[in-house]
């Protein structure tokens, strides 16, 4: 795509990444647009997937790729939402995902900052009856996919 290989969707990874941290500082904007943010990370980190195995050059199997989804929760739960956010509901029949067909990101704690424009986020999902901080988890699933690079020595 536009003489892009997979290192553009890790790049894009990495950028997605540095937004959510920006929400949960101080960012333009209100709810929605850092909803936006949100769940364009979770969609871009889960079709990392998409981009190592479609190109050769990476040298990655889809075998590889399934492994790596199916033994963490985090991920799962990062299919989950990016699935979620891309098809309006879960499918069952998806692979990589938590089960729990109800997840979402289901808070939003917000810190306005009157009359700049700007305001501070900070997110958690619900998934299997267990909260946790979409930053925390984005940190977690990019570390995940750096191990998986580094140890195929992409990074």
């Amino acid at each position: 795509m536009l003489g892009q290989d997979w290192s553009s969707q890790w790049d894009r990874v990495g950028r997605r990444l540095d937004d959510v941290r920006t929400l949960y500082g101080r960012a333009p904007g209100g709810t929605d647009a850092a909803i936006d943010a949100v769940l364009s990370f979770f969609e871009t980190v889960h079709h990392l997937k998409d981009w190592l195995t479609n190109d050769q050059a990476s040298g990655v199997l889809t075998a590889d790729v399934h492994d790596l989804l199916d033994g963490s929760p985090t991920l799962k739960l990062c299919a989950d939402l990016a699935n979620g956010a891309k098809h309006f509901k879960l499918d069952p029949t998806r692979r990589a995902q938590t089960g729990d067909h109800s997840t979402t990101i289901a808070e939003n704690d917000v810190v306005v900052f009157v009359g700049t424009g700007a305001s501070a986020h900070r997110f958690r999902t619900a998934s299997g009856g267990t909260p946790r901080d979409v930053l925390e988890v984005a940190e977690e699933a990019v570390n995940e996919w750096r191990g998986f690079l580094s140890a195929r020595n992409l990074i």
